[in-house]
């Protein structure tokens, strides 16, 4: 694929999926990912005992609060959009909106396509988890682009983004969230919107010293240029685990910031 710009760029395609970086995608394969997606469907669709729905409907609300100061045709970037339930949520509240999904691991674009792109629904056969088969309703959208990239070198021109997603992935990364930040920073339009949440899990030892609680990444986010519209750290999202409900909690940081 060739880009219409003066440039000219060259674009790889794997997949159907437009390709700007390989990064190491770490435990994200093809099984984490249809495991992943399937036992939220099971949460969401079957319990409907909103064991996760707290942090994914703060998210939504922060989205649909950022819209109206956003221009019809927004483009909204959900960098580390996973098996792609928050790309759908975005693109059903701005149908008009170019919605462009990140991720690094190839399985997870793939499963995102299928639940966001797909019009029939997806089973899952789950037996070691209690499940013989799991369907998930797919979102059945045609707009949304989904891409491999590196949320710490996004592929966004300066100032080009009206709301940029960051949703459980800073605390994977190894260098946790200043260059992932700097990025979202960069790519948003003045006024634009950063939704962010994240149960601040590092992976790194040396970041539980740098950011031992959510007031440290809020400054953080400050000292970069966001102003914090909102933010709260008592979000427990409960991540179904097996087919008698049973779940792992993760305290969670949210917050709605504003690009100064």
């Amino acid at each position: 694929m060739v880009c219409s710009s003066a440039g000219r760029h060259e674009l790889e395609v794997e997949d159907d999926t437009l390709v700007f970086a390989r990064p190491n995608i770490g435990k994200y394969e093809a099984g984490y990912a249809s495991r992943y997606a399937a036992l939220w469907a099971f949460g969401y669709a079957t319990l409907h005992s909103g064991l996760d729905e707290g942090l994914y409907r703060t998210v939504s609300s922060f989205v649909a609060e950022a819209l109206p100061a956003c221009p019809v045709e927004a483009l909204i970037v959900d960098a580390g959009c996973g098996v792609g339930r928050l790309t759908g949520d975005c693109a059903r509240l701005a149908p008009r909106a170019d919605v462009l999904s990140l991720d690094a691991s190839p399985p997870m674009l793939a499963f995102a396509r299928r639940v966001v792109l797909g019009k029939e629904p997806i089973e899952v056969e789950l037996p070691g988890y209690g499940f013989p088969r799991l369907t998930i309703a797919p979102y059945g959208l045609d707009r949304p682009v989904f891409a491999r990239a590196d949320v710490e070198h996004l592929p966004l021109a300066d100032e080009a983004a009206d709301i940029v997603l960051s949703v459980n992935i800073i605390d994977r990364l190894p260098g946790g969230p200043d260059l992932a930040f700097r990025e979202c920073h960069r790519v948003l339009k003045r006024g634009g919107t950063l939704i962010f949440t994240d149960p601040l899990n590092w992976t790194e030892p040396g970041l539980w010293e740098r950011y031992p609680d959510a007031d440290a990444v809020l400054r953080l986010m400050q000292e970069i240029g966001f102003s914090i519209e909102t933010s709260f750290d008592q979000l427990i999202y409960r991540e179904i685990l097996d087919g008698r409900g049973s779940t792992e909690e993760f305290r969670t940081v949210a917050a709605r910031a504003v690009k100064e």
